[in-house]
Parts: C-alpha cells; structure tokens; sequence
C-alpha cells in the first residue's frame, strides 16, 4: 500500500458483487475519491448471490490492479465477504472508518438482502464493528446510468465519515 495512506485523512475499504471491472464500483470510487484513501478490494468477476458465503475448499488468490496516490484496487477469486476479510486481514495498514459495498447493478430490497452478496459486504463490515453501507440502483445492464444517485451516495458517505454509526447498524 502507499505509504500515504497512513495519514489522518479517512480510510473507505470499497468491494461489491459485481466485479472489480462493473461500472458501477468504478464510479462509486471516482464519487468519494476526495473523502479519503480508497481501498478496493473487489471479486475478479460477477458474485451476485453470494449473500456471506466465504470460500473454504479452494485457495483464493488476489493480485494488484492499479496503484497511485490515494487509491489502490486489488481483484480477488474470491466471494464479496472473502473480500472483506482478506482486505482487513492483509492489505489495509488500519482499520477502515467505513466499509462500502456497491454500486450494485440491480436493487438489494426487500428479501433480496438476504441473497445479496453487496449487503453480504455490508453486514460482515457491520460484525466487524466498522460503519458499513450498501449503494444499490435499480438498473440491471452494464452500462446502468449512475449519475441520479451519486449526490446522495457523497452527502450519505459524508454524513457517516464524520457520525459514524451505532454498533451493529448498517445502512442500504
């Protein structure tokens, strides 16, 4: 990791279950880009559905995307919570002040939660007593327009940078 995100500014760990590559994990990042030090540690590949299955039968492997100031991406074999803990357990050099899952491509409400691999992210950042929530929008295909729900996704992700939220609470 570089060695300036050992400073005072912010930590946000970012992951989802559509893949480093989705556009949607892409433009979350560029959204909070200037609220901290980004780490994402994202599935090499779509995970939906994984709720909070960790892998247990298979090594996983992760490898270094891309590296500058302020902002490293890794890709993980993994499932999303794999990702979480891989990322606490190896590669942040402190506990991140939030843990980000999404954006999802497609909406995560109602029973869909349960089946969720984003919120998966959510709940296991949740458990690990860190602020964690879950963007999703309701937009299937690859190229969904993001653009309506950036606003509130930085005013929210603002909001629990500076308050934090109540142990074993998280937001979708």
């Amino acid at each position: 990791l570089n060695n300036d995100m050992m400073n005072d500014r912010p930590l946000i760990l970012i992951t989802n279950d559509d893949g480093v590559e989705a556009k949607g994990i892409k433009e979350l990042t560029e959204c909070l880009r200037d609220l901290g030090d980004i780490v994402v540690f994202a599935p090499d590949g779509p995970r939906s559905g994984m709720a909070s299955a960790i892998t247990s039968l298979v090594p996983i492997k992760y490898t270094l995307v891309r590296k500058e100031k302020g902002l490293t991406v890794y890709s993980c074999t993994g499932t999303p919570v794999d990702c979480v803990k891989l990322a606490l357990h190896t590669v942040v050099p402190r506990r991140p002040d939030v843990v980000i899952g999404g954006i999802n491509h497609g909406d995560n409400s109602s029973v869909n939660v349960h089946y969720s691999g984003t919120m998966g992210v959510v709940i296991e950042g949740c458990l690990k007593g860190i602020s964690s929530i879950g963007y999703s929008l309701c937009n299937h295909f690859a190229d969904a327009d993001f653009s309506s729900s950036l606003p509130y996704i930085r005013r929210i992700t603002e909001q629990v940078l500076e308050h934090g939220l109540p142990l074993g609470f998280c937001l979708n």
